[in-house]
């Protein structure tokens, strides 16, 4: 799937340019882990994609540039999880990390250092190598990250609360990483949460259920490296069973926007509408319904 270029797109040789030091950057990060598994592109179709975009046989922008790189590093497996977006490395990268061999708490903290740390080097140069570079340096510190959980728990909701039940409305730049996605379904699960994401951009989370499950959910996900992600708008229920909407938790796509690039606004207005949101629509989006 791809995304005709029209106004108010920038002018195509910008994407060339773009998607050029992107392949450079993928075809370094190859000749370092050549080894079959080492690094694993969501879509074996993008590489062909972009270079025929490259080479203007294609209109079209190419999906995002969406892999893997599984690094072992002094005995941790670390999944490295990047999407590029079409303007990187102008815009910031989206990397999500995962390891097995940390906890959720260590896994979160990991996450969050490493998101501090793009904001910091990030001047619109390529970056993937530098990111994997300080993983090298740092990942040990995580395995006794005493300090940093202990600052976690401080910031947990006390058991008072547990009884207290919330609906958040969280509204991103965007929501691309496939993997990112898994893990805000995943997480919303473990939490026993309900609720919607739907990807693309913009990006919006529906979450609902225990105030203690949620904003540990919230501190989980907002870890991630992100453009922006914001809390728009939090509701407190009074008799969770009655004011419940949602019954599960799933990611929700439109025929129009299967290719989660950009989100169809005018579907999106009747999801909401059909559940009785019409008002938090206009809210999250700044509008007005008079």
């Amino acid at each position: 799937m791809s995304l005709k270029l029209e106004a108010p797109f920038l002018p195509k040789e910008t994407y060339v340019n773009y998607l050029i030091q992107q392949l450079s950057e993928f075809e370094l990060l190859n000749s370092m882990y050549p080894n079959p598994g080492e690094i694993v592109l969501t879509d074996k179709n993008n590489i062909q994609n972009i270079e025929e975009f490259i080479e203007n046989k294609c209109e079209y922008i190419p999906m995002h540039l969406d892999f893997t790189i599984n690094l072992c590093i002094n005995d941790f497996k670390l999944e490295v999880c990047v999407n590029l977006p079409s303007c990187y490395p102008d815009e910031e990268p989206d990397i999500y990390l995962r390891c097995n061999q940390l906890n959720r708490q260590q896994e979160t903290c990991l996450n969050s250092d490493l998101a501090e740390y793009i904001k910091s080097i990030h001047v619109g140069e390529v970056c993937i190598y530098s990111v994997v570079t300080w993983l090298q340096d740092n990942i040990e510190d995580y395995k006794i990250q005493e300090t940093k959980l202990k600052n976690f728990d401080k910031n947990n909701v006390t058991k008072t609360d547990q009884d207290k039940f919330v609906r958040m409305w969280i509204f991103s730049h965007h929501i691309y990483n496939k993997k990112k996605r898994e893990e805000i379904v995943k997480k919303a699960k473990d939490y026993k949460l309900s609720g919607f994401c739907l990807p693309g951009k913009p990006g919006v989370i529906c979450i609902e259920g225990e105030d203690s499950s949620c904003q540990q959910w919230w501190r989980d996900i907002k870890a991630m490296s992100w453009k922006k992600i914001v809390v728009r708008k939090t509701e407190s229920l009074v008799i969770f069973d009655k004011e419940k909407i949602f019954s599960g938790f799933e990611e929700i796509h439109f025929k129009s926007n299967i290719n989660n690039k950009h989100s169809n606004m005018s579907e999106f207005s009747k999801f909401m509408q059909d559940h009785g949101l019409t008002s938090i629509f206009y809210e999250l989006f700044g509008l007005s319904n008079e």
